[in-house]
């Protein structure tokens, strides 16, 4: 029997390590240089974010770097690889490709190699500490120095974020209330938004207006101008799978699948915040080419999408399509899927010739 309780004990321990040393995810802070001769970056601070992906022992992601010189900010995103150590609660990464950056050529941008150690704090909180040193092989002075991350707490950082298991269960009669008391907030099952921007989707012929009559009240509408009201009505009906009922100002790009999630109820919620410092992004969204949002800016409230059984097919796609790119490039999304007492966490990536894609597939 004691045999029973220490195996229980120490697989509830090694169990509660494993979560507690969970890295995946965005790790935010800064890089310090304290070379004597570096300066390129223009001072010894640099904002630095770790967006980190953990498969086992093997780490890849990607890497973000920004800061200032007089009033332009300049910014480097890298591709990464690395090694997580989760005994010694080690993470070692290397940037080994620069993906996008608007840094002057005089400027040197070296790749960077970062050493840090896993940190549990108070109240959850959770950081990434050490030294980073220039990948080899480069020319310059590329700096050494220290580096300190921390993880966003989700409670902290969105204040409209509501622990699943608390939050009351998905039903109609407790769904968010049309579009005008929530602006936020989408029901796909009614659009009236959309039917005002999209107007000219519609061509109508205006009746001709009657004469002007000294009565203030409004003059009751005849059979015909009834008509075409119902006719102006039409596309609040929700439009058949894979149409796109925005009209041509959304050109096309190419759909990078971010994460397929199987869900098991008939009604999902995906809430959208901006993952990262609030820059302006704004975004549009799509499921299966129908548009659910349109010139929506991203911010620490969500925006809130009631998906239902209706909604969905056997394969779903969820695009976020990148209106713009905020003042510090990539446009970028941290989205919550409630999926009853379930609840998945992707961030997405879209910009000018991309847009991040999630799949929704039924579970059989």
């Amino acid at each position: 029997m004691m045999r029973i309780v220490l195996a229980c004990l120490f697989s509830a321990l090694i169990f509660n390590v494993s979560l507690a040393q969970n890295i995946t995810g965005q790790w935010k802070g800064e890089f310090i240089d304290n070379s004597s001769k570096y300066g390129s970056w223009g001072g010894d601070k640099c904002e630095y974010v770790l967006e980190l992906e953990a498969n086992g022992s093997k780490i890849t992601g990607y890497s973000y770097t920004y800061f200032s010189n007089g009033n332009k900010k300049y910014y480097t995103i890298c591709k990464l690889s690395g090694t997580y150590n989760k005994a010694k609660k080690y993470v070692e990464v290397k940037e080994y490709e620069r993906t996008k950056t608007n840094v002057p050529q005089e400027i040197s941008n070296c790749f960077q190699v970062h050493k840090l150690t896993f940190f549990k704090k108070t109240e959850g909180d959770e950081s990434l500490e050490g030294t980073w040193s220039p990948a080899p092989n480069q020319q310059g002075n590329c700096g050494y120095g220290g580096t300190i991350l921390t993880r966003r707490n989700l409670k902290a950082s969105f204040p409209g974020f509501k622990n699943p298991t608390t939050a009351p269960a998905y039903s109609r009669a407790n769904a968010p209330k049309l579009p005008g008391t929530k602006p936020n907030t989408v029901n796909t099952k009614n659009l009236p938004n959309l039917q005002d921007k999209n107007k000219t989707a519609t061509v109508v012929t205006k009746p001709v207006a009657p004469k002007p009559t000294p009565a203030t009240a409004a003059p009751a509408l005849s059979k015909k101008q009834a008509e075409m009201q119902e006719t102006q009505l039409t596309p609040i009906k929700p439009a058949l799978p894979g149409t796109i009922i925005a009209g041509n100002r959304y050109e096309k790009r190419n759909n990078t699948v971010i994460k397929t999630i199987e869900i098991e109820n008939e009604n999902i919620k995906v809430d959208l915040y901006d993952n990262g410092e609030v820059d302006g992004d704004s975004i549009s969204v799509f499921l299966n080419g129908k548009l659910l949002m349109s010139h929506k800016k991203l911010s620490t409230q969500p925006l809130s999408i009631n998906l239902s059984k209706e909604d969905l097919l056997e394969n779903n796609e969820l695009v976020m399509y990148a209106e713009n790119l905020g003042s510090i490039p990539p446009n970028t999304a941290l989205m919550i899927v409630t999926d009853g007492a379930k609840r998945y966490e992707v961030r997405i990536t879209s910009d000018l010739q991309k847009s991040g894609t999630i799949k929704f597939v039924k579970k059989d």
